[in-house]
């Protein structure tokens, strides 16, 4: 079998020696200067302390590792540097007749490993750039693990909520019938019975207050579960936002909540159901104000941006939405309560997950938001904001031929 080329070895190297004897050392340093090879930077180190403050100074691409230093020994050696620098590529240096040991520390994370006395300048630069090598392909097996993990438990959300959402119509369907006669019957008694007595009244106003809260629970349930239909056309965001406004002013009134608008004015039209937008901004601008004190702020940030060749202005759950030079609409609304509980965050989208239910939440609101954004191939991201409160953000493609310049 032939050996290959040399000339297939030609990469520019950054190479860190951890070595505690001084004979080992030089031998490396001598192959590595001689070598065919260029050899961009080149330090050395006799203690795992020397190498991981090298490690912290310079970008290496490997490290050529004797595992038996004055500070630290055996495997111990190769689990410590690992575990601070994962992204760099190790090579081991093992003592003469230690191949079992260098064989060993390939399943602790060692990329390749050499005996001393059996190497020369050719093996030990192949063996330095197969490291290289084997670690750029490790990286890309752990985040194609990641993807698929990712997709996985995407995919096994996704049958929930269709199973879920299938629950949910029923339900809501069964319920919805009776509702409608006991709100007809109400209504009929409130028209009939004209007695002065208020008690009577108070019963029969209470009585219709909390029917239509059901109705609107159960209209939740029929959203959630997309029975509703759709009929989108282009609309300008900014005027939907205020239109939202309005319709919860009572409640920003009543806690006395300080209204920021910052609209962009030369925002393009977004293609959307308007009454399916208006439901969504209206329950995000409703828990902004719920989870403020008396007195609290409600922002409300309207804008565009051209998404990058990298898509870095999009959270990652949009990145399979949007594609590089699209303009993009986004809405943010943020307020300065007291923020969402980190383990909290995974679970906001999910059905019926709610912090609020003694105070009569059913925990639909955020799923019906994110069901209503992907039927409209956009994006909805809940987070803590980086100093107080939350910031909800809803992301839409602008109206095809909006003309709008870079901004």
């Amino acid at each position: 079998m032939n050996q290959p080329s040399q000339s297939k070895f030609t990469q520019p190297l950054k190479i860190l020696i951890v070595e505690d004897n001084q004979i080992d050392r030089r031998i490396l340093e001598s192959m590595l200067q001689e070598s065919s090879t260029p050899v961009s930077l080149l330090k050395t180190a006799d203690t795992l302390a020397g190498a991981m403050e090298l490690l912290g100074q310079h970008s290496f691409d490997a490290v050529i590792l004797d595992l038996n230093l004055p500070d630290s020994e055996g495997k111990n050696t190769l689990t410590k540097l690992i575990g601070k620098y994962p992204q760099v590529a190790i090579v081991i240096n093992t003592g003469a007749y230690e191949d079992e040991v260098g064989i060993h520390t390939l399943s602790y994370g060692a990329q390749d490993f050499l005996v001393k006395g059996k190497y020369t300048g050719y093996v030990l630069n192949k063996a330095l750039h197969y490291a290289l090598e084997r670690k750029r392909l490790e990286r890309e097996l752990n985040a194609a693990y990641e993807r698929l993990t990712e997709t996985q438990s995407q995919l096994v959300q996704m049958e929930k909520m269709k199973v879920v959402g299938a629950l949910a119509s029923g339900i809501a369907h069964e319920v919805k019938n009776p509702l409608s006669a006991i709100l007809y019957g109400v209504t009929y008694l409130c028209e009939q019975i004209k007695s002065p007595e208020q008690k009577i009244q108070v019963t029969l106003t209470n009585m219709k207050e909390a029917i239509a809260r059901a109705n609107n629970t159960v209209n939740d349930l029929l959203n959630f579960a997309g029975t509703t239909s759709q009929n989108s056309k282009p609309e300008n965001l900014n005027e939907l936002v205020e239109k939202c406004l309005s319709l919860v002013h009572h409640e920003i009134d009543k806690k006395h909540v300080k209204v920021v608008k910052k609209f962009d004015g030369g925002l393009p039209e977004v293609n959307v159901d308007r009454n399916r937008i208006e439901q969504v901004l209206v329950n995000l601008i409703f828990n902004a104000i719920q989870a403020v004190a008396d007195g609290g702020q409600l922002e409300l940030k309207t804008y565009c941006r051209r998404i990058s060749e990298d898509l870095d202005s999009l959270p990652d759950l949009g990145k399979d939405k949007f594609k590089p030079g699209e303009m993009i609409v986004v809405c943010d609304v943020e307020d300065n309560g007291s923020g969402i509980q980190p383990q909290h965050i995974p679970k906001v989208f999910d059905p019926f997950f709610t912090t609020r239910r003694e105070a009569g939440g059913v925990g639909l609101g955020l799923s019906v938001t994110k069901d209503i954004m992907e039927n409209h191939n956009g994006v909805v991201l809940v987070e803590n904001r980086p100093t107080q409160g939350v910031r909800a953000r809803l992301v839409f493609h602008a109206s095809d031929g909006a003309a709008l310049s870079d901004q």
